[in-house]
């Protein structure tokens, strides 16, 4: 197992290493369990979308306790964001009346920090086995993808959404929520597997 993942992570190191986007390829490889109370390491896909989170929230792009966080994942792939206003206390980016240089300059980084989400969760799912439960991953990208569209949302309200830079993020947002929907259905698979072979065990 140990020989597997190192040759795991050399050869998605080798895939990126013409690549344009940044990767954090740090425990790309499942580590082995040293100690049973010992917390398990983030993996790319989750680093990524940790520095995400936390980038725009640092940037004042997303609110740390945004209502809209309650909004489920599923209803965010399928709908998106729910139209309605930020405030104060949720979003204070789009009440600062930054300059425009500013704000596109915002909008830049965010959808670097968002390319590079979406490029760490495309190579961990061509990379990963096929049975691996990706339950947790899922759900970090489900946080990064509500943050990404939250930070667009803000954005809008402080610059035009036909700027080039805003359409770049739109486009790379778009990217997310493709990859996303795709662990998700891994993670769908997984689930009806594993009833599968419950069903299974019973008739027996």
């Amino acid at each position: 197992m140990r020989l597997h993942g190192m040759c795991l992570t050399s050869v998605i190191a080798a895939s990126l290493a013409t690549g344009c986007a940044t990767v954090d390829m740090t425990d790309m490889a499942t580590p082995m369990a040293s100690k049973a109370e010992a917390p398990a390491e983030k993996n790319i896909v989750q680093r990524a979308a940790a520095k995400l989170y936390a980038a725009f929230t640092n940037r004042g792009f997303v609110a740390k306790s945004s209502g809209k966080r309650v909004q489920s994942a599923a209803s965010v792939l399928l709908n998106g964001l729910e139209d309605r206003d930020l405030t104060d206390t949720e979003v204070v980016y789009a009440n600062q009346d930054l300059p425009e240089s500013v704000v596109e300059a915002d909008i830049r980084f965010a959808s670097k920090h968002v390319r590079q989400t979406t490029k760490a969760a495309e190579v961990f799912l061509e990379m990963a086995d096929i049975d691996r439960n990706m339950r947790e991953e899922l759900e970090s990208l489900e946080q990064a993808l509500l943050a990404a569209r939250e930070a667009s949302d803000a954005f809008s309200k402080s610059t035009e959404r036909e700027g080039s830079d805003f359409q770049v993020l739109e486009t790379e947002i778009a990217a997310l929520t493709r990859v996303t929907d795709r662990f998700g259905e891994r993670v769908r698979l997984s689930a009806a597997k594993d009833m599968a072979a419950r069903r299974a065990e019973e008739r027996s």
